[in-house]
């Protein structure tokens, strides 16, 4: 079974894809001979195994998902995002237009000729149909967060495939989101469990952490966003949000824990993401295995063994993210303190996830045979083959911008070749998250609910748990207030889901444009007389300097020079993508979103 899947994630996508706008020109999907191509067991697994490869991965060349959020305030990139900064044109939502409708045109296929006689559906093959409820869904959400509304395809849109058929209006994106939910339902209803497959298929568990996700981001976007041109035409979020604390209140009988160690308990948070198996760690609710032997491989585990944050260009982790992260007793630090410009006392005594996420001193790339631990001191000609600094004076894309290499799911048995560390797809502790954020917004975060959530998390991390009573004067400015109980909960959902796609998607449902106009991050301090400057020849202080602009109190400022005013994301227009010009020309019942 794990065989016949791990193949399916490579292999090539069953049929030919197009998007809406060339449906009149399309040859068929396949050719069914006489209504029997999905009409039992292996047809339709081989069939579904095809729709896992669409899932978020790991590249053969790139960092996938490792990389993703240089798109936010997480990552600093010279190839930075052009949403950001306010370069989309009406072309930049067609690509994702065509992914999520493709995708979708793939499972309603699998709808429409799903013939399996009622004698034959045992529970797998009900699960296997659960799990192309689940894919709907998902591809459903990822149109929603990028598009708002849109046309709900909720069946196989090639028996209207003429202009007049093809005029479907689009739904509110409350319409939409409440499709997703019951076709999540509809999924939870027919899958197995986790334990059945060990997390390597969709499972039950995995569609309720997804529901709770699609609820808990409809419920915020119309809370933060009422009375702006992105609202919904009535603001249910309180219904929403309701739906997050239901589904979680189910997913809580379910059994599952956060994974811990034995040995010390700060080093569970790494485990997740630095192993090759998962299946034997039921937080892990659904996860992509790679494997040299079956030829599923990829290569960041080569990346990260050469200090690549982004294989386009020279990047790095924003100041903003270490930032982020609490004392490991719990108290806020205060990021003016002097010694934070030391970088090594910067990770001194902090947050285990900070270590575990962020390259530091005795931190190693690699294998030890094949790359130093990083350790900074003074250079002289005696320390100097000791010394193992971040890239500032690098080539390439294993520069650094800001000092900060990625350091989660680093192997340090990794030597050559292929990598093979797995990816988690779908965690429990987003459910976790997802429960006390939607408590919090409701006014019903008692003492509980903290306990099972945010408490459960920070412990599990090696952290102690101080319950939220301060605002922590240093913490990000959305431009609205927030309880402090609110205020932890999203700081912790940077710490624990950082660099795995979730800020950008964070950002726009809260409404966070304060972050990102006329921002454009910082790095470590390298100012003349910092331990991270000294520890450089004087050679490369030199190529640092001539390099990397640093702003007036000595601290990186990489993008001074490209991003003079900063981020100039427009925030009455790019909270949403572009609908693409050939598809409002096709479909004349579809209304570009605000500003396009």
């Amino acid at each position: 079974m794990k065989k016949i899947l791990i193949m399916a994630l490579v292999a090539a996508s069953i049929g030919s894809l197009s998007s809406c706008a060339d449906f009149l020109d399309r040859e068929p999907m396949t050719k069914p001979e006489a209504g029997t191509f999905l009409t039992g067991q292996i047809q339709v697994e081989n069939y579904i195994n095809g729709l896992y490869i669409t899932l978020p991965s790991f590249s053969k060349f790139g960092m996938g998902v490792r990389s993703e959020e240089k798109n936010s305030d997480n990552i600093i990139a010279e190839k930075y995002d052009p949403r950001l900064h306010g370069q989309n044109n009406q072309f930049s939502g067609a690509s994702d237009w065509q992914t999520g409708f493709q995708n979708l045109r793939k499972v309603n296929y699998f709808f429409y000729y799903y013939k399996v006689p009622e004698e034959l559906e045992t529970q797998d093959v009900l699960s296997l149909k659960g799990e192309a409820y689940f894919f709907r869904a998902y591809w459903h959400f990822y149109l929603l967060k990028k598009f708002g509304p849109i046309p709900v395809m909720d069946s196989f849109w090639d028996e209207n495939a003429t202009v007049g058929g093809l005029q479907i209006p689009a739904k509110s994106r409350n319409e939409v989101a409440k499709f997703i939910l019951s076709d999540l339902e509809q999924a939870k209803g027919m899958l197995n469990s986790r334990s059945k497959y060990s997390g390597i298929r969709v499972n039950k568990e995995a569609a309720m952490v997804l529901a709770m996700n699609v609820a808990l981001y409809e419920g915020t976007w119309e809370k933060y966003h009422e009375g702006s041109d992105f609202a919904s035409p009535a603001n249910e979020s309180a219904y929403f949000l309701g739906e997050v604390l239901k589904w979680g209140d189910e997913l809580f009988k379910c059994g599952i824990d956060l994974y811990k160690t034995g040995v010390n308990p700060g080093d569970a948070y790494a485990v997740l993401f630095n192993s090759t198996d998962l299946s034997g760690i039921d937080e892990v609710l659904l996860w992509r295995k790679y494997s040299n032997e079956e030829g599923v491989f990829h290569s960041v585990n080569a990346n990260l063994k050469a200090g690549v944050v982004d294989t386009e260009g020279a990047a790095g982790i924003t100041q903003s993210l270490v930032d982020n992260y609490l004392n490991e007793d719990g108290t806020f630090i205060n990021p003016k303190d002097e010694k934070f410009k030391d970088f090594i006392k910067t990770f001194e005594g902090r947050d285990p996830r900070l270590i575990q996420t962020v390259m530091n001193e005795g931190a190693k790339f690699a294998s030890a045979t094949t790359a130093r631990p990083m350790h900074l001191e003074a250079y002289t000609e005696t320390a100097k083959d000791k010394i193992s600094a971040p890239k500032l004076a690098g080539d390439g894309n294993s520069r650094s911008l800001t000092g900060y290499h990625t350091r989660l799911g680093i192997d340090t048995t990794f030597v050559n070749g292929n990598g093979e560390t797995a990816l988690p797809v779908i965690r429990y502790a987003e459910a976790l998250l997802a429960y006390a954020e939607a408590a919090a917004e409701l006014g019903q975060c008692t003492e509980d609910v903290l306990t099972k959530t945010l408490k459960a998390l920070r412990e599990r991390a090696g952290v102690t748990y101080v319950k939220p009573a301060s605002r922590d004067a240093n913490f990000s400015s959305f431009g609205y207030e927030l309880t402090p109980v609110l205020q932890e909960i999203r700081r912790e959902r940077r710490s624990e889901l950082a660099l795995q796609g979730f800020r950008l998607d964070d950002l726009m449902r809260w409404k966070a444009d304060k972050l990102i106009v006329g921002q454009r991050g910082r790095g470590a301090y390298v100012g003349d007389e910092s331990l991270l400057f000294g520890a450089f020849s004087p050679e490369n202080q030199k190529t640092i300097r001539e390099r990397l602009t640093v702003d007036e109190q000595g601290w990186a400022d990489p993008m001074a020079g490209t991003l003079t005013n900063g981020y100039q994301f427009h925030a009455d227009r790019d909270y949403l993508l572009p609908i693409p010009p050939s598809e409002l020309e096709l479909n004349k019942t579809l209304h570009q979103n605000p500003k396009w």
